[in-house]
């Protein structure tokens, strides 16, 4: 017989917990402590779930309130049969997503991988993406059909037929969402015993278990012999604008991530390091182990004859640090990409120059434009750029410049020549997709992409065709496609890592070494993955 409800409280009910305990706030919330929810725990970081032990159900309601933060997420734990088998309905959004009005509502699953698999994520109209006051949400999972009412007028459906049985109710939460008022009905049933050693895996490790300043890292280059280099920066916090000297470093593994070597420094150039214009590493096709340096007087190339240990003098390239109207042009976190014909194309980005709308940030006031230039001799010389978004034409016939919405460029190379570019939106809910079919000299018209992507820093193409795409919402994860990019999976979760920056190699057939910055400022992390015709399968750590 379905109960007339209960009220959670973490007082009153049998609770088990991840990475951190949850205790009881004022008018109903129920919350991790504010100095424990950034610690790195032994799991997803930062992701925290308190399953109910005691609230056993097949189909139920649950209705709560919530409110959302940029980088932050909120849900309901649904037919939990252990910490790491379960559904999930949760609320997640990131800075642009806020910053755009963008809602976005997910029902994902949780198994044996530690990663949490998405069954549908779907961008729900008419609800704020941060709202000031707190807001209700509502939803009722009957069978396999999961049905959700957010607000006032916002609507989710989702189907799946994973976890047909009863399982625990819980609670999720990352950053600083807020939930409350969480109420239960349905009709209580007997579910499997809980088993409080079946742990999610922690699936990430640190390459440099060292002193805990920020590491950046930047780009993973594997050498001809299979040794893979990974450079990195040290920087106290988002705020500092200069590092010191000596403070990019490099580690190498000759295991294919597995183990790293003590750090070194990786001085291309005397002097500090500017936090965010730091050299970039890249194999050519020729196999040249260059690095592409960009100051305040032009771009510049270094070559290395031995691993990155020694680095001749800089020789000046003619990439241009700008363009009309876009007075600064940065190389995006891909940076190169190698082509099958032996050339090259670099990806970049700038801020457009809107006069006093750059002032203050406010809504409309950021616009920016993204470009390629193409290299035939090894990077010595370079196409003049190349916007990523091809003009149109108007209905008199002129020309139409690209968009302003495009900021940081992804791309890899499929087996019949095409590029394809993934670009990251300002206010786009939907990442910007851009194809070019003569090697990067035209591209576009750039569409809405596949899937939303609020930061779009590696794309990757193994040899057997697969295709990864790394970004931000929900927290840190990638998107598969088995068709060189004409489908998509739904995507995986495979850890926080808001900032969604870092690299990826191929290291071993279908085996992806993935780098990336951690949430909280502070060690970077690293998994190898497997990709697999099913998806994405973590490798054990180490």
């Amino acid at each position: 017989m379905e109960h007339a409800g209960t009220t959670l409280r973490i007082g009153t009910g049998n609770w088990h917990f991840t990475n951190a305990p949850w205790q009881d706030g004022e008018q109903g919330e129920l919350l991790v402590p504010q100095d424990l929810r950034r610690q790195d725990g032994e799991r997803i970081q930062g992701h925290h779930h308190a399953f109910a032990l005691d609230q056993t159900y097949q189909d139920l309601q649950v209705s709560f309130e919530f409110r959302l933060t940029p980088h932050s997420d909120i849900g309901i734990v649904l037919r939990a049969r252990n910490e790491r088998d379960f559904y999930l309905f949760h609320l997640p959004d990131c800075g642009q997503a806020s910053r755009s009005q963008h809602f976005w509502a997910a029902f994902s699953k949780m198994d044996h991988t530690g990663y949490l698999k998405r069954i549908k994520l779907e961008l729900v109209r008419r609800v704020p993406s941060v709202p000031r006051e707190w807001m209700r949400a509502e939803i009722r999972l009957e069978r396999n059909r999961l049905s959700a009412r957010i607000g006032d007028h916002g609507v989710f459906e989702a189907s799946d037929d994973t976890y047909p049985g009863p399982g625990r109710v819980g609670l999720y939460l990352t950053g600083n969402a807020q939930i409350r008022q969480v109420r239960v009905s349905g009709a209580p049933a007997s579910g499997p015993a809980w088993d409080p050693q079946t742990r999610q895996p922690r699936n990430w490790t640190y390459p440099v278990p060292q002193e805990r300043i920020w590491q950046k890292p930047q780009d993973l280059v594997r050498l001809p012999g299979g040794e893979v280099l990974l450079s990195y920066t040290l920087q106290a916090s988002t705020g500092t604008t200069t590092d010191e000297q000596g403070s990019q470093l490099l580690v190498r593994s000759t295991d294919g991530g597995r183990s790293w070597s003590a750090p070194e420094a990786l001085q291309v150039v005397a002097g500090p390091v500017q936090a965010w214009w730091p050299p970039r590493l890249h194999h050519t096709p020729a196999g040249r182990l260059i690095a592409l340096l960009r100051g305040e007087s032009g771009y510049a190339i270094a070559e290395s004859t031995d691993g990155a240990r020694s680095w001749a003098a800089p020789v000046p390239t003619n990439i241009p640090l700008g363009v009309p109207m876009v007075e600064k042009l940065h190389l995006g976190p891909q940076a190169a990409l190698n082509l099958a014909d032996g050339s090259m194309v670099l990806l970049l980005y700038g801020g457009y120059a809107l006069g006093d709308l750059h002032g203050p940030w406010t809504w409309g006031s950021a616009h920016c434009q993204a470009y390629s230039v193409r290299s035939s001799d090894e990077g010595r010389t370079w196409s003049a750029p190349i916007n990523v978004d091809n003009q149109g034409l108007d209905r008199e016939g002129k020309a139409v410049p690209g968009n302003l919405d495009l900021t940081e460029v992804c791309a890899a190379q499929m087996s019949d020549g095409g590029i394809l570019a993934l670009v990251r939106p300002i206010f786009s809910p939907w990442m910007w997709e851009t194809w070019s079919r003569d090697g990067g000299a035209t591209w576009g018209p750039c569409v809405p992409g596949a899937f939303p992507g609020y930061a779009t820093p590696n794309m990757l193409r193994t040899r057997s065709g697969a295709v990864l795409v790394a970004h931000r919402l929900p927290s840190l994860s990638l998107n598969l496609s088995h068709d060189e990019g004409h489908t998509w999976d739904q995507g995986t979760l495979i850890d926080s890592g808001l900032w969604c920056m870092g690299a990826m190699v191929e290291v071993e057939p279908d085996v992806v070494l993935y780098v990336y910055w951690d949430s909280y400022e502070s060690l970077m992390r690293a998994q190898r993955l497997r990709v697999t015709a099913s998806g994405l399968e973590p490798l054990p750590p180490g």
